[in-house]
């Protein structure tokens, strides 16, 4: 009887943990979303952002990263580092007033500009404080 109440009780709360979990995940995908430092071009960056919870056996893992190849490089920023011509004779982008053909060009790096660490420091703490609750 007392063991029949306490096996409900732990599958009951095991279900409501999940729950809490992507919940938790959902809202570590619309902060990250919505507090993103850069800004955007094409927007890809941004709406590539994706969080989610699993269940593997009894463990719950939640996971918030970004979709597109170059999100370590806004997450973390670049070192300083020369870029070399490959097949074109002269660099050449948009506003520039004429080809350049020195090779290698010194770039001076990028800055951080973190979404994702931030949404996932802020989703523990939420988390912490929802499982407390739960299982209170």
């Amino acid at each position: 009887m007392f063991c029949d109440k306490a096996r409900a009780y732990l599958s009951r709360n095991k279900a409501a943990t999940f729950l809490v979990c992507q919940n938790v995940a959902a809202h570590m995908e619309a902060t990250a979303k919505s507090k993103a430092p850069w800004t955007d071009r094409t927007s890809h960056a941004r709406q590539s952002i994706n969080a989610n919870a699993e269940k593997i056996g009894n463990a719950v893992i939640m996971h918030v990263s970004h979709g597109v190849k170059y999100g370590r490089f806004l997450e973390e920023g670049t070192a300083a580092h020369d870029i070399h011509l490959k097949n074109a004779k002269a660099f050449m982008w948009a506003g520039l007033p004429h080809p350049i053909s020195k090779n290698p060009i010194h770039h001076p790096g990028t800055k951080a500009m973190p979404a994702v660490l931030p949404a996932a420091e802020a989703g523990k703490v939420k988390l912490k404080e929802s499982v407390m609750q739960l299982w209170r």
